[in-house]
This record gives structure tokens, C-alpha cells and sequence, in this order.
């Protein structure tokens, strides 16, 4: 799994739960690098991700 926001592979997934009406799969990530947060469905044949949170910036 790769950050939407800085392309990187050092993410750990917080948590899991599946949305039965809708269909999907979903794990909540967050990136090790930048702190981005984002979503990941999978279901329906489909599979795509959302990002959720704005990353941190960077201090000053």
C-alpha cells in the first residue's frame, strides 16, 4: 500500500471494518513518512483509496 500524499510503502494500517450494505472492505491507514491519513476499499470488483486527512506540516 502506498501514501496518497507522498508515495510512501511505510504505512501501518489502524484499523479494519467492512460496510455490508455498501458492499466493501475498508482499512484505515496511516503514513510513518508525512502522517497523511487515508482509507482503503476493496469490494464490488472495485478498489480505490480516499484520502481522509490532511497530512502534518512541516514545522517552520
Amino acid at each position: 500500500m502506498k501514501c496518497p500524499y507522498c508515495g510512501s510503502e511505510n504505512v501501518e494500517a489502524v484499523k479494519s471494518w467492512d460496510m455490508p450494505k455498501m458492499g466493501y472492505r475498508v482499512t484505515h491507514y496511516r503514513c510513518r513518512e508525512c502522517g497523511g491519513l487515508f482509507n482503503h476499499y476493496v469490494g464490488r470488483g472495485r478498489e480505490f483509496t480516499l484520502r481522509v486527512g490532511p497530512r502534518k506540516k512541516a514545522s517552520s
